[in-house]
């Protein structure tokens, strides 16, 4: 039987992000459309897709199904309109870009992506603040490669290959956050100025090569566009990679690598991945931090002192990898995970579906990005795939 729109998880998330739509102007008059944020609406994409998907799968589709596809669409050119431009209170107007007119609007990733923080970016002759940058605008790398995925996964959907084209544009702008250091190989920053001209936090992600890498050759592969810049950008990253480590004790890092286990085997099947980024390899480092993720959380951490967009990106991770299952046999990656690591999924959602655990001031000033977390986690377990694989 197929999964439906009525079951207790989408339903609950179909709620979840009806909030969202009306929170942020993709329906309605009342919500604030300038209130687009990269990674948020990132997951809103998929998730709008995941609902499409399960109530067009139902006995009796209801009319849904093509507002949630046009949800989805709604999201992503706000988005590209967005946070593809300037925002208001910048000194600066039009595109990120510097394209005009129609250019700018056929190329809006080409430059890259705000975060979409309402506070602009740090001036050159301002000093360097670690906690007030997390308040900041500027392009966040861990961002792009967000979108970069959602993007390809929508134009398969739509089967729209402009969508495609966009993805590899933005992957490609990817490779402005890359210096090259005299005898040292490439070296990379995580965020970026809004106009991409100078590094605001000279520091690498932690997974941020892998990310980069997966995307890029998916966005290669799907586009087959662009095939000198791709090779120069994709050599730089293996680069990266080559040094690396992504053995993480941090929930959503996990639930990353989890997911990119599942990107990582399928990318596998018609390209070739060096050793640092084979399945196998990722799988290796997410296990070494689940168990300690595992211990902490059983405790009944409480809510105040949570994020439940991390938490509910490492079960989101969980969900995916445990419903592609027998992908993952038929190329020798599956993991061997014993029952308290999967039942930690559903720990996590019903700890954040209480309503309150909602009430905690970590839930409710972080409320857009917790709520479109907590509904990818839910619908992950009906629609794996569409969060996991291409």
């Amino acid at each position: 039987m197929s999964p439906q729109l009525t079951s207790a998880p989408a339903e609950q998330a179909h709620a979840l992000m009806q909030g969202f739509a009306k929170r942020t102007g993709l329906v309605g008059d009342s919500g604030d459309r300038t209130r687009r944020y990269l990674w948020t609406d990132a997951f809103a994409v998929l998730n709008f897709l995941a609902l499409t998907t399960l109530d067009s799968a139902s006995d009796n589709p209801q009319d849904n199904v093509q507002s949630f596809g046009k949800l989805a669409m709604r999201t992503i050119n706000q988005v590209h309109f967005y946070l593809g431009q300037f925002a208001a209170n910048d000194p600066r107007h039009g595109w990120i870009s510097g394209l005009e007119g129609d250019n700018g609007r056929e190329h809006p990733t080409v430059a890259g992506l705000r975060i979409g923080k309402k506070m602009t970016e740090r001036k050159e002759s301002e000093r360097y603040d670690p906690a007030l940058e997390w308040q900041r605008d500027g392009q966040y790398y861990h961002y792009h490669t967000r979108w970069i995925m959602t993007l390809l996964k929508a134009s398969q959907y739509f089967n729209d290959q402009q969508l495609a084209v966009w993805a590899a544009e933005l992957s490609l702008a990817g490779s402005r956050f890359i210096t090259e250091q005299h005898g040292l190989g490439p070296a990379m920053c995580w965020k970026m100025s809004v106009d991409l001209t100078r590094p605001l936090v000279p520091a690498m992600g932690a997974h941020d090569p892998l990310e980069g890498l997966l995307c890029a050759l998916q966005a290669h592969h799907q586009t087959e566009q662009f095939s000198q810049e791709f090779s120069s950008y994709i050599k730089k990253l293996q680069q990266l990679c080559e040094r690396s480590h992504w053995a993480t004790d941090d929930a959503l890092g996990i639930g990353c690598l989890l997911v990119n286990v599942v990107r990582a085997t399928e990318l596998q099947t018609y390209c070739q991945l060096p050793a640092s980024v084979q399945p196998g390899a990722l799988l290796k480092a997410a296990e070494q931090g689940l168990n300690t993720v595992h211990h902490a959380f059983a405790h009944n951490r409480a809510a105040g002192h949570r994020l439940a967009f991390r938490d509910c990106g490492l079960s989101l991770g969980l969900r995916v990898l445990q419903g592609n299952l027998a992908f993952l046999n038929e190329h020798d990656t599956a993991p061997q995970f014993g029952a308290a690591i999967w039942q930690l999924a559903d720990d996590i959602e019903a700890f954040w579906l209480d309503k309150q655990h909602q009430q905690a001031a970590t839930f409710k000033d972080h409320l857009d990005i917790n709520e479109v977390s907590l509904a990818a986690s839910l619908l992950a377990s009906a629609t794996p795939q569409l969060y996991g694989r291409l």
